[in-house]
């Protein structure tokens, strides 16, 4: 599924915001900050921006947290706006078959960091719950269904 132009500049500076949950580092105040701010200016509420985290840039990025050296320094614009699309699209596996941590692990943390990031945002953000396992596993589609796919 592609998103209409409009759209795609609208929840792209939130993919930009939230990529940062997803580095190999450790989130900073400032990061939180950064976030906050970003969700705030955007038009979106709180329950469309739970989404677009969890819908859209957690199966994206997940792996990240996933694997041994996972980037650091921040993901290239170009590159984070293709693989989003393509894990929505389908075209690009979402949740790899392998990581060192499991992607219930990663949910874990991502939800941790959520909550730390309510701190700065307002208080409707803070009862906004995450979408459903189950909806945020829909996205997968892993390598070897990929493949399977590819040789029918």
């Amino acid at each position: 599924m592609e998103l209409p132009k409009s759209n795609l500049e609208t929840h792209f500076p939130l993919w930009v915001a939230f990529s940062d949950l997803f580095l190999d580092t450790e989130i900073t105040d400032s990061d939180l900050r950064y976030i906050a701010t970003v969700i705030k200016e955007s038009s979106f509420s709180p329950e469309e921006v739970i989404e677009i985290l969890w819908l859209e840039v957690f199966p994206a990025l997940c792996d990240n947290l996933r694997i041994v050296a996972g980037e650091w320094a921040g993901f290239d614009e170009k590159w984070l706006k293709e693989r989003v699309l393509g894990v929505k699209s389908g075209s690009i596996a979402a949740f790899s078959d392998y990581g060192i941590l499991s992607v219930n692990q990663v949910i874990s943390i991502t939800e941790h960091e959520w909550n730390k990031l309510c701190a700065y945002l307002p208080n409707e953000y803070v009862d906004v719950k995450r979408p459903h396992y189950n909806r945020i596993n829909s996205t997968r589609k892993s390598a070897f269904s990929l493949r399977r796919f590819f040789w029918k």
